[in-house]
């Protein structure tokens, strides 16, 4: 359960934070190696724990990739917005089987999550894609940026409410010491650290080195996700 949560998060977040890249300065195949990747997640995830959710995610992409040649036709318009809601609540359902958190601690749980987890992988996939077309806007990944540094902060924020809960403390960052303080360093410090670097080097269009340091805040972001998923999954929060 919890590697399905983790696909289906990650997918998730690649998909929702697609409307930032735009698909007029990456162009359609950006968008359908998106696609693809985010589908091939899912049926990953779907291996892993079988749920009904799965097959509505795997259909919906399957029509959104076919009918993306008409961005500006209800065909392709509908499908893309349920697909949308359907990772927003195939993410809450995950998070609420996966840790057993109430509702309200699922929901935070998974949009913080989905959204870290997104904003991060995604910027580095489009750091590769300046190097296939030449000459495109550094706006959508100076978006995708920024986007990391506010996603990263919304993640500690909801790490933190939960933290105050009476006892979880005591549960989580003293009988799980190590595993908590790895989940916070790694998947809290680290992008916040590395944020200055990234930014940085986008300001001045150097998108490989951009993509490079990117390439560590993933790794940063994914064994801090992962440790965070065990860590709810045993204190029933999103820690």
């Amino acid at each position: 359960m919890l590697l399905a949560l983790f696909l289906i998060d990650l997918a998730a977040g690649l998909y929702l934070f697609l409307p930032l890249v735009g698909r007029r300065n990456a162009g359609v195949k950006f968008y359908r190696l998106i696609l693809i990747v985010s589908g091939l997640l899912v049926v990953c995830a779907s291996v892993a724990r079988w749920d009904p959710m799965d097959a509505i995610l795997i259909g919906l992409t399957v029509i959104v990739y076919v009918t993306l040649r008409y961005p500006k036709r209800l065909v392709f318009r509908l499908p893309a917005a349920l697909l949308g809601i359907a990772y927003l609540a195939g993410g809450a359902m995950s998070w609420r089987i996966a840790t057993g958190s109430a509702w309200p601690w699922s929901v935070a749980g998974a949009l913080a999550s989905i959204a870290l987890l997104g904003s991060v992988n995604l910027a580095m996939l489009l750091g590769h894609w300046y190097l296939v077309v030449r000459g495109m806007s550094i706006d959508p990944l100076k978006r995708l940026a920024i986007a990391t540094l506010a996603t990263v902060l919304v993640r500690a924020i909801v790490v933190g409410c939960a933290l105050i809960v009476p006892g979880v403390w005591a549960a989580v960052a003293i009988r799980q010491g190590i595993f908590f303080w790895m989940r916070a360093g790694w998947g809290l410090v680290g992008p916040l650290a590395l944020y200055p670097m990234i930014w940085g080097t986008v300001k001045i269009r150097s998108t490989m080195a951009a993509t490079g340091i990117l390439y560590v805040d993933v790794v940063a972001v994914v064994i801090g996700e992962v440790l965070g998923g065990w860590l709810s999954a045993t204190a029933h929060l999103p820690v």
